[in-house]
């Protein structure tokens, strides 16, 4: 077993431990992963998108003081997720990043991005980096074939090109400064399921050798996501009619091929990987894989307009503002907790919610340790 792969394991059962004995004196989990969508205003038109109906029509954004009230009344956390929408056609992404670094509420601050403007986002890392030196900023760069297929999935000509281009630009940065890391993530869907290895090939024959790419199966919640109560379930969390699930009697050269990417990944020791292979198996027979302990408890969801939801399959159940924006008291409330009981009994392939229950299983921990070998 490599270095990495041990530094890794050691690490999360560290994390889990400690986690537990927190659950165990509070009730929750701590808060690890945030995600803010910090606006529904996009310039693509991806196929997959599980929130397509709700881009550019006017969806409310938090303010800037809105979001610093937000950042002020958060508690400290592992990763603040930006996405959207495209956060970058925030003009004002980079006080965004600010309010929560100043504050040093969260370890890493994570970018969500198509990568339509390269040059725009090397300038975001320059000037965060000299602003906040030890803070950790991460791009998380979507790429979901190759040329032909990414472009049309996309629905934007030369998207794929911009990519390569973005990802030729930041890549350098991780060695200029510290605490920068840049990553690749693939939503596996009808159109490019048979495209995983060779795209990995590309990617690290045109970026570097070292380039880190994660998986996700397309989320739907008609066809990935089970037990949700009726009255609380999320209608619209789907693709576009023209998008599918790659067939299940494909599933296992699907397997086949992750696994091959993961022996020539940076690392081996993948938890999100064991998610994604989990929720081809949970996929072909509705069975549950590994209990999502994290919703409302170590992972949480702010939407554009301040409403809170413990999970992107299921409904709000609050809205900032009637907490004065302050997140621990919205948290804490009845509403929270009264939440946290409807969702006992549901599974679903979300990889923000079943990837980290991998973490957050000794089960997960030991599928690591056998990836590792």
């Amino acid at each position: 077993m490599r270095a990495i792969d041990r530094q890794i394991i050691a690490n999360t059962a560290r994390r889990l431990v400690a986690n537990k004995r927190t659950r165990r004196r509070t009730g929750l989990y701590p808060l690890a992963n945030l995600f803010l969508f910090i606006t529904m205003r996009c310039n693509a038109k991806c196929d997959h998108c599980f929130c397509w109906q709700d881009l550019n029509i006017g969806i409310p954004e938090l303010t800037l003081e809105q979001v610093d009230r937000l950042a002020e009344t958060v508690p400290p956390f592992d990763i603040l997720i930006l996405t959207g929408g495209e956060p970058t056609l925030r003009r004002d992404l980079p006080e965004v990043l600010a309010a929560f670094a100043k504050r040093r509420k969260a370890s890493v601050l994570r970018i969500n991005t198509n990568a339509l403007f390269p040059d725009k986002l090397v300038r975001m890392a320059e000037d965060f980096k000299a602003e906040f030196p030890d803070v950790g900023i991460d791009f998380q760069i979507s790429l979901d074939g190759l040329r032909e297929t990414h472009d049309r999935i996309r629905g934007v000509p030369g998207n794929f090109d911009k990519v390569i281009e973005s990802l030729r630009k930041l890549w350098p940065l991780q060695e200029k400064y510290p605490a920068v890391a840049v990553n690749v993530l693939t939503i596996i869907n009808s159109m490019n399921y048979r495209e995983l290895v060779e795209l990995n090939d590309l990617l690290r024959r045109e970026v570097s050798p070292a380039v880190y790419q994660g998986f996700e199966i397309m989320r739907d919640v008609n066809r990935t996501a089970w037990n949700i109560l009726p009255e609380i379930r999320e209608a619209n969390v789907a693709p576009k009619s023209n998008m599918d699930l790659p067939p299940v009697e494909d599933f296992p050269k699907i397997v086949a091929d992750l696994e091959r990417i993961n022996e020539g990944s940076p690392y081996r020791a993948d938890a999100y990987r064991l998610h994604t292979i989990a929720t081809l198996r949970m996929i072909a027979t509705g069975k549950p894989q590994f209990p999502c302990v994290t919703a409302g408890s170590a992972v949480g969801v702010i939407y554009s307009n301040g409403d809170v939801a413990h999970c992107e399959f299921t409904k709000p159940f609050a809205n900032l503002a009637q907490f004065d924006f302050d997140f621990s008291a919205l948290w804490q409330s009845e509403a929270a907790w009264e939440r946290r009981g409807q969702i006992r009994c549901c599974h679903c392939t979300h990889g923000s919610f079943h990837g980290k229950a991998v973490e957050y299983s000794w089960r997960g921990i030991a599928g690591m340790v056998r990836q590792a070998l």
